[in-house]
């Protein structure tokens, strides 16, 4: 299943306290359980803005990777995870005629 992933860190948190997360999760070797219990795990940053807002996009069937994820920004960020399906604009647009007319 693909999963969307926003991390949108708190007004309050430093950026040193971010860096300490990232070190954190080299250390650990977090990267390599990832890649045991994901398909593709991609990582994104908006640019530009503050605090910063991180997404990921995740294609797994193991649903711990989500949770350790989540545990790992822990109460330093707000975060949301939808479940996503890749459709082509064009069949979004067909379903959308089906569905109201046209």
């Amino acid at each position: 299943m693909l999963y969307i992933m926003i991390f949108d860190a708190k007004k309050e948190t430093t950026h040193k306290e971010i860096e300490q997360e990232r070190d954190e999760w080299i250390k650990e070797g977090r990267d390599t359980v990832f890649q045991q219990r994901c398909r593709v795990i991609n990582r994104y940053e908006v640019v530009g803005i503050s605090p910063l807002k991180v997404i990921f996009v995740i294609d797994t069937d193991n649903l711990s990777a989500l949770n350790l994820i989540s545990r790992h920004f822990g109460d330093k960020w707000d975060s949301i995870t939808y479940p996503v399906i890749q459709r082509e604009i064009y069949d979004a647009l067909e379903e959308d005629r089906t569905i109201i007319g046209g």
